[in-house]
């Protein structure tokens, strides 16, 4: 056969033919551009940690300057998590972030409870679970509650039920009395996190309690090893830890709100300690919500870049906004979709975004 004066591309050893699709010219006496190349799979790259208890594998296509095509699969790692008694106790706390204690009752009985498991004192010893913290000696004695120190009886019980309703009756399997061997914490984790990777902790199916304790462990974990240059997880040299740590959440103001009694719990304190003091560290907080008046001021006031889509007047007229003149607040209730404004210390005005029509959609 003439290969010249064919349509064919004459076949190297071990290749396939590639033949002209129907509808385009044949260039004779030059060869035929490759329609496509063998798909390439590289090794994985991308972990992703997942604590709602499901595994998948997804991937992406894309075409480079060849008009060649390859391949990247991403694997997700999964983990079970579960939270013990032993690994929670310097938690608590955060555990009981939501509850109002105004005269600080049940942070000295949390203060009581740590101390004396953690240095494992004589009236504290048999306390091994969840379930001996809430029906043994020194908190319950025949079925009642026992003054613990300077705490009340009456206080003791409120943390009992409270205590009772987020790992025995409201729990979604998240509390255990024992770890087992598949358990992961997220000290385990995040304490021997690595560069290059994205560690994603899926918290929709969980608890308002649960969800608060695993947000707070992550950011406390991540603080810890960055403050102490890995010494609390075992890093032997702080070169190994990465250079930095972008954390990614949504609706902060859950955590972080601007008013109310949640604002100086030990969960928002969290937050304000890597807001305020994390980048030093490396430490680069993200967040999103619906409203930025419904975070911490101290939050928004150290945060260096602000992006804002349509926005309603009267959410516009509160304090936080006011780094923006009239004429850009009057612009942003009136945005289009997909429209932004950014504003950043290097721009001496704020700088309108637009993200561009996906490609699928164009034209409609």
């Amino acid at each position: 056969m003439n290969w010249k004066k064919s349509c064919l591309e004459k076949p190297a050893a071990g290749r396939p033919k590639r033949i002209r699709p129907a509808g385009t010219k044949c260039m004779r006496g030059r060869p035929n551009p490759p329609l496509m190349a063998p798909i390439s799979l590289p090794r994985p790259r991308l972990a992703l940690v997942n604590s709602n208890f499901s595994a998948n594998q997804g991937g992406s296509i894309f075409d480079d300057k060849r008009g060649q095509f390859s391949l990247t699969i991403f694997t997700f790692h999964h983990h079970v998590y579960a939270y013990d008694l032993q690994t929670t106790i310097d938690k608590l706390d955060i555990l009981f972030s939501h509850v109002p204690d105004q005269w600080d009752t049940i942070g000295s009985l949390i203060g009581e409870i740590s101390q004396g498991i953690i240095n494992n004192e004589s009236k504290w010893r048999q306390i091994k679970t969840w379930n001996d913290l809430l029906t043994q000696k020194p908190l319950v004695e025949g079925g009642i509650p026992q003054k613990v120190g300077n705490v009340a009886a009456s206080s003791v019980g409120r943390f009992l039920r409270i205590l009772r309703r987020a790992v025995k009756t409201r729990q979604s399997g998240l509390f255990v009395d024992q770890l087992a061997s598949r358990h992961k914490t997220i000290a385990n984790v995040l304490g021997k996190i690595q560069g290059g990777h994205t560690y994603v902790v899926d918290i929709a199916k969980l608890t308002d309690a649960e969800q608060t304790l695993v947000f707070g462990d992550l950011l406390r974990t991540v603080y810890e090893l960055y403050s102490e240059g890995g010494a609390s997880s075992g890093w032997e040299d702080e070169a190994e830890l990465p250079e930095k740590v972008i954390i990614f959440v949504d609706e902060l103001n859950k955590y972080a709100p601007a008013r109310g009694e949640g604002q100086n719990s030990p969960i928002a304190e969290q937050v304000l300690d890597i807001a305020e003091r994390g980048r030093s560290f490396g430490l680069i907080l993200f967040s999103a919500q619906q409203f930025m008046s419904a975070v911490h001021p101290r939050v928004t006031g150290n945060a260096a870049t602000k992006v804002m889509g349509r926005t309603d007047s009267a959410e516009l007229a509160e304090s936080g906004y006011r780094f923006l003149d009239k004429d850009i607040k009057m612009h942003l209730t009136r945005l289009d979709k997909g429209s932004l404004i950014m504003s950043h210390p290097i721009y001496r005005q704020p700088v309108k975004i637009k993200f561009p029509r996906p490609a699928f959609k164009q034209g409609r």
